[in-house]
């Protein structure tokens, strides 16, 4: 006791816990979310910290079986071959589509409940900078295994990085280190997915907590019913110690325990059939959070070109930035558009504005429609009927939910 008065003593512990410590937490399981993004986060860098130990990032040649493979083929395979480092790889990959999916439900909680609005612009536009550095993290990872589907789904993307109007080649030189594939890609993509990865993240998540911390959590719709207007400002929720404390270990040892049971049941990218890199060309497609962009590409004739001040925008362009940047635009200026009242301290219901939750609805199912589209010819659909697809569902879509919303509203 003696020693833990003199830290307290020495630290001013007694204030940050009186300041810190007590701060409510919601209870909602939605709230849980974002700390589930934290979480598989946490299992990243861990994963990948051990991983790291046992892949050369590097392309030059080493014996291998059949003759000569590259080196970070090669210690891929190692890694696989030794079940337990074939387990904390697979819940590597795990993680990662975790995060990426609980970030992007905790986006369309905060859409649908409108807990962007004023002073909350600035945590919608980190969470979606969160969301879009998670996905350049798994996008530079792609690369690591360095076979013949980790190569030709690279060079998809720099093939799209060079098609960018007048910077396009620089650009695309630039990011790849050289023309695609070279000696300098792997070492150049393991830098992003191990240094700047992981460093944009952390920062991006620690000043994501500060300001939830400085502007604390939104109360359901339900509760200002319930609450004299002079008490709008009270907060409802469970200290950080202990409770909250003891609610984020339990979640986080369910979250551990959900990637690896993932893992330990459902393989992922199976190296040692693609084979290191060859002249020939699978046909490979994205996970699931970039399909829609390679949906999009599918929907843009190959010849189709646009020429504007001096250069020419070509299908590539349109379909993988022109199309994404507008939709993503769209995303980024929503706390903008929304012109609706602010509430420092309640979230909306999601029926309470027609308009917002048929945009929502419509956005999802153009997502999902564009997704489908990148499975057109396994499915037979032409891409005319595709079209139609992508352009229709969402309009239907949008007006069964204004008129849900209307008549939940009365």
């Amino acid at each position: 006791m003696i020693v833990i008065d003199w830290v307290t003593d020495r630290l001013g512990l007694d204030r940050f816990s009186a300041k810190y410590l007590g701060k409510p937490f919601p209870e909602h399981p939605t709230f849980f979310l974002g700390e589930i993004a934290l979480f598989c986060f946490v299992i990243l860098v861990g994963t990948g910290m051990y991983l790291a130990l046992f892949y050369e990032p590097s392309a030059a040649p080493v014996a291998g079986g059949a003759g000569p493979i590259p080196a970070a083929y090669a210690s891929i395979l190692a890694i696989d071959s030794h079940p337990f480092s074939a387990l904390v790889r697979r819940m590597h990959h795990w993680a990662a589509q975790l995060m990426i999916a609980s970030i992007t439900l905790h986006l369309l909680r905060i859409y649908f409940t409108a807990s962007y609005r004023k002073p909350r612009e600035v945590n919608w536009l980190l969470g979606l900078g969160l969301l879009g550095a998670t996905i350049g993290a798994s996008f530079a990872g792609y690369l690591l295994p360095y076979d013949q589907f980790a190569v030709t789904a690279t060079a998809i993307g720099y093939g799209i990085a060079r098609s960018t109007p007048w910077i396009g080649p620089v650009l695309a030189d630039y990011g790849f280190a050289g023309q695609f594939p070279s000696a300098s890609s792997v070492p150049r993509f393991f830098a992003y997915h191990v240094v700047w990865a992981p460093l944009t993240l952390a920062g991006l998540i620690a000043l994501h907590l500060v300001i939830l911390l400085k502007q604390k959590h939104t109360e359901p719709a339900a509760a200002r019913a319930t609450r004299a207007p002079a008490d709008a400002h009270l907060i409802e929720g469970v200290p950080l110690w202990p409770q909250q404390a003891s609610l984020m270990a339990v979640l986080m040892l369910i979250v551990i325990a959900v990637t690896a049971l993932l893992a330990a049941f459902l393989p992922v990218h199976p190296t040692e059939l693609y084979g290191p890199p060859s002249p020939i060309t699978p046909e490979v497609k994205p996970d699931w959070y970039l399909l829609w962009v390679y949906g999009a590409l599918r929907l843009i004739p190959g010849d189709l070109g646009v020429h504007f001040l001096g250069t020419t925008i070509g299908s590539e362009a349109i379909g993988a930035m022109f199309i994404p940047g507008l939709i993503g635009l769209a995303i980024v200026l929503v706390p903008w558009l929304d012109r609706g009242k602010s509430s420092l301290y309640y979230a909306e219901s999601a029926t309470a504005s027609p308009a917002r939750l048929g945009f929502g609805l419509a956005a999802i199912t153009l997502f999902l429609a564009l997704s489908l589209a990148g499975f057109g010819g396994e499915l037979g659909l032409s891409v005319p009927v595709l079209w139609a697809i992508t352009l229709a569902t969402p309009l239907i879509v949008f007006w069964a939910g204004y008129a849900l919303a209307k008549r939940v509203r009365g």
